[in-house]
């Protein structure tokens, strides 16, 4: 296994990093006047902030969100002979590599004490709260796991030696966490969360302020870690991932804002005297209704369910998917691979299925598990607001879920009869099966680009445990 004689030193020096060749000074000029001009698209292309240049489409634009037939259905087995597909899911029959954790499991023993290093503060209720979870609830590492694995499985073609590169890798995935740590962190406060992997809240355990502070102290610390890789390829993948964090949240909020305007409109309109007549409102609705073919209603119906899929489907990408993405294709980055190369491309496809598939799949949890064994509110998304994969599933059946959607359950009785409702449906299912299409895009991604490997075999094992975790 590569990469261990890096590992050491690591360790030895913690605040050891690659250090890119500095620049020779650049000689003063003298301040001229700037005549109007337009810069042609060339110029436009070259300059070092690349102004006014579209940015590259994001992984939720360019890869699949469905499966190209109803999800009804699709059939895991169905398509055993694609062209290209080396390896199809069965989870009856189990995964390649029984503990995939256990072939990096050298590289992440040490990644505590040294995450507790990088996160030092002259604060010292800072640095507590900051490295909390790495100290504590550091959980099973899903992503710096995924990072490191991803390291061993690709091929090295950059002109350094296997150690040197494997030590930058090993630096992205502590970046990794620290990015995912805070988001964690801030979305707490966000949401008010009382829980967070079966403890306290960062800001239940402190306050809010600390809590904001702590999660802007990872995020530094991180972005410094990222520029000392000297890799601007990388620099900007990974803020492009931060970006997307951020879009995701605001995605939420803005939902949130909307449902509780049609929840204040639809209290409005039931706190209204019974007089025997239709309100306007009531008769314009009527009035357009009429002469509507039933198959027109449906086609309406139809639309307006795809709609809310893409925008729970894009809100996923953005605060999950995008993060171990953008990861996954940084560290091909690393490894020398272009960004226009097929690895690069099959990475970070790798990532954005998977990430996906583990959102779906913690969605489906949301109701399936209890409090305990979540270690958090079961149910809590629907307090929040937020309509996953199996209600948007469940309602395609359950029409009366459909104005629940609308008002984000901000209604009286709404999160109990939405609970309820999918547990007696097919939402769950469906939503397992939408979750094991995306599990079986990564598995394929990775198997195009990476050669047959224990590395590889325990990165499809990743996917079998997203589709069976019960936590």
């Amino acid at each position: 296994m590569r990469g261990k004689g890096a590992l050491v030193a690591l360790l030895a020096s913690p605040s050891a990093s690659y250090t890119a060749q500095q620049p020779r000074p650049r000689a003063r000029r003298r301040p001229t006047e700037l005549a109007a001009t337009t810069l042609d698209a060339k110029a436009v292309k070259g300059a070092p902030l690349d102004i006014g240049v579209e940015e590259p489409a994001r992984s939720i634009d360019v890869y699949a969100t469905l499966p190209p037939v109803d999800i009804r259905l699709l059939d895991e087995q169905e398509h055993d002979d694609l062209p290209g597909r080396t390896h199809v899911i069965n989870l009856a029959k189990g995964p390649p590599c029984p503990d995939p954790f256990a072939l990096v499991k050298s590289e992440l023993i040490p990644f505590s004490d040294n995450m507790k290093l990088l996160v030092a503060s002259e604060n010292p209720i800072l640095s507590q709260a900051a490295s909390h979870f790495f100290e504590k609830r550091h959980g099973k590492r899903f992503r710096p796991t995924i990072v490191m694995l991803l390291a061993q499985a690709l091929e090295n073609v950059h002109k350094d030696h296997d150690d040197v590169v494997f030590e930058r890798q090993t630096r992205l995935g502590q970046v990794t966490e620290m990015i995912h740590v805070a988001s964690l962190i801030h979305d707490d406060v966000l949401d008010d969360a009382d829980t967070r992997r079966g403890g306290d809240a960062i800001h239940k355990m402190y306050s809010n302020k600390v809590a904001v502070l702590s999660g802007d102290y990872l995020l530094a610390r991180a972005s410094v870690l990222l520029a000392k890789l000297g890799h601007m390829d990388v620099v900007q993948v990974m803020a492009r991932a931060l970006d997307s964090l951020v879009s995701g949240e605001i995605m939420q909020i803005k939902a949130n804002g909307a449902a509780d305007k049609k929840s204040s409109e639809d209290k409005n309109e039931l706190s209204e005297p019974v007089n025997g007549k239709r309100s306007f409102l009531d008769r314009a609705k009527a009035a357009l209704n009429v002469g509507r073919s039933q198959e027109a209603l449906q086609r309406e119906l139809a639309e307006r369910d795809a709609r809310e899929m893409e925008l729970y489907l894009r809100k996923s990408y953005y605060k999950t998917a995008s993060l171990i993405c953008d990861a996954s294709r940084s560290c091909a980055l690393l490894a020398g691979h272009a960004s226009d190369s097929e690895v690069a491309a099959a990475a970070e496809e790798y990532g954005y299925h998977l990430g996906l598939a583990f959102q779906i799949v913690d969605d489906v949890l949301d109701f399936a598990m209890d409090d305990d064994q979540l270690g958090k509110p079961a149910g809590a998304d629907l307090s929040l607001g937020l309509a996953t994969a199996p209600i948007l599933f469940a309602a395609q059946d359950h029409p009366e879920l459909r104005p629940l959607i609308e008002r984000r359950f901000k209604g009286d009785g709404d999160v109990t009869m939405a609970y309820e409702t999918v547990r007696a449906s097919t939402g769950m299912d469906l939503a397992r099966k939408l979750a094991g299409f995306h599990a079986q895009r990564a598995v394929d991604a990775i198997c195009r680009v990476a050669p047959d490997s224990e590395a590889r075999d325990a990165l499809i094992s990743i996917c079998y445990i997203v589709l069976s975790r019960n936590k």
